[in-house]
């Protein structure tokens, strides 16, 4: 029997901010300021660095669930955009905005497995970017499954241009 498929979706766009959690926290950087220092209060015009990245989820400590899946797909995100990001900043580059559907699976151990960008269901056609997203993915930890069996994700990221 075919264990199902779980699918999530996350918009990556001018609400990035959002989806990484920094909405209605005191001081949190809009997704426009990120990357750029701010000017320190009264005026010097000193600059300050931006606000530290906070660390990822504490997977050891989550669930198996589609909500700490969510919660680390959406830590990752920024990695996401920074592909992106990276692949428009490029001289000659012809990339638009789209949409990325990427499948992968999580094994028994909380680890990617067989991540790839997937043809269909993808409209940016882009090589670089593309192993870029693997390289991502394959770099993050889930919590462990509780039924230490392997499942397969279906996970797409809709990007957008916010530098």
């Amino acid at each position: 029997m075919k264990r199902p498929l779980i699918t999530m979706a996350v918009v990556l766009s001018a609400g990035l901010a959002l989806a990484q959690g920094a909405a209605g926290k005191k001081g949190a950087a809009s997704a426009s300021d990120a990357g750029t220092p701010a000017a320190e209060p009264g005026g010097s015009g000193k600059k300050t660095a931006p606000p530290a990245r906070p660390q990822p989820p504490d997977v050891t400590k989550l669930p198996f669930t589609p909500d700490s899946i969510r919660m680390v797909m959406n830590y990752y995100s920024r990695d996401i955009q920074d592909c992106y990001e990276e692949i428009l900043a490029r001289k000659g580059s012809n990339v638009e905005e789209g949409r990325i559907l990427t499948t992968f699976t999580i094994s028994p151990d909380g680890f990617v497995r067989n991540a790839q960008v997937a043809k269909a269901g993808t409209t940016i056609k882009n090589q670089r970017l593309n192993e870029c997203v693997v390289n991502v993915l394959t770099s993050i930890t889930f919590p462990e499954p509780s039924d230490k069996k392997e499942h397969p994700i279906e996970y797409p990221f809709n990007l957008k241009a916010i530098k």
